[in-house]
């Protein structure tokens, strides 16, 4: 039974925030009718084929309501806040646990906001029409069925045989935030960037030497006035304004062509999956200037949003080291 602050609010007393949580609750409980009972989990292991499932879709629904750009940014704080913390501590476990105490430990932030995160990860690898025939397909072959997150992957599979899926599996069953580390490039004379990039999944408890992930980082790129630029990879597939780089391997290398001069990269755009990213520009940290320009010109609203985190802290670090350091309290270099 849930709280009544969750289904019943007042416009004399409640806040926008109220609101958009109600209208969030609802819409979740509602999906679950399809997500949850018409098809329901085989045992509770499979809990976030339900969970992750219903909260990506009510995310996507208040989205539609509101605001897609201020959501998502809600969605992200909130998965930083309560869900990174959870995997690099001592309660860190799978999407898909292997074990349990107490049945009510499977309802985790893991279970919940990880496991939307991943459902978002299979959308964005097939595509939204993609993800519209896997969706299809699922209700279609298991409407009534008591079922698993490998008959999920399945539906998703079949209904996109060109992609192999058998590797993304593992974001159901290693616990862990990856890190992924990305040193930025360029070869003035082909007017290429060059995308080296790294990942690891850090140990945590019952589990060590993890495997490499599937993380899709969408990617654009960001000039120095504003004008679009397409993204054109070096591997022989249509320029468009924003690309979907898979990252598979614990090191891997992306080329972009025909990138104008001063053009930065715009990474995990709308973060695109659950990772800490760190981006470097030969080796060094990116700078106030860089980070100003995606924070001024990148079109992708989540990563403008970013970037100006970015630069406040960046801004705050320096006047805090410059004044304890005996400094005035002055414009940083």
């Amino acid at each position: 039974i849930f709280n009544s602050r969750c289904v019943l609010v007042s416009q004399e007393t409640a806040t926008d925030a109220d609101f958009n949580s109600v209208q969030g609750i609802v819409a979740h409980e509602y999906f679950h009718n399809w997500t949850g009972n018409r098809i329901t989990c085989r045992d509770w292991f499979q809990l976030s084929l339900k969970e992750g499932l219903t909260v990506f879709r009510d995310q996507e629904f208040s989205g539609d309501m509101t605001s897609k750009p201020v959501s998502r940014i809600k969605n992200v704080m909130r998965l930083r806040e309560s869900q990174f913390p959870q995997d690099s501590g001592p309660m860190a476990h799978p999407v898909r646990p292997d074990s349990y105490l107490e049945i009510n430990n499977f309802y985790s932030t893991t279970v919940y906001n990880k496991g939307a995160e991943v459902i978002r990860m299979l959308r964005t690898l097939v595509g939204t029409e993609g993800y519209r025939k896997g969706t299809d397909l699922y209700f279609a072959r298991h409407d009534g069925e008591a079922v698993t997150c490998d008959d999920w992957v399945a539906a998703i599979q079949d209904a996109n045989p060109t992609v192999d899926l058998g590797q993304f599996k593992r974001w159901y069953s290693q616990a862990g935030t990856p890190r992924v580390d990305v040193d930025v490039t360029r070869d003035d004379k082909n007017n290429t960037l060059i995308l080296k990039m790294t990942q690891k999944v850090p140990d945590t408890p019952g589990q060590t030497n993890k495997e490499p992930m599937v993380i899709p980082i969408v990617t654009g790129l960001v000039s120095k006035t504003g004008s679009n630029v397409v993204v054109d990879v070096e591997d022989g597939s249509a320029p468009q304004s924003a690309k979907v780089l898979i990252l598979r391997d614990a090191e891997q290398s992306f080329r972009l062509r025909n990138v104008p001069s001063g053009c930065l990269p715009s990474l995990l755009r709308g973060f695109s999956a659950p990772v800490r990213m760190h981006v470097t520009y030969n080796g060094q940290p990116e700078s106030l200037e860089q980070i100003a320009q995606a924070m001024a010109f990148d079109n992708d609203e989540f990563n403008r949003w970013e970037a100006g985190q970015k630069l406040a802290l960046k801004l705050l670090k320096a006047k805090y080291s410059a004044v304890t350091a005996g400094g005035a309290l002055g414009k940083p270099t």
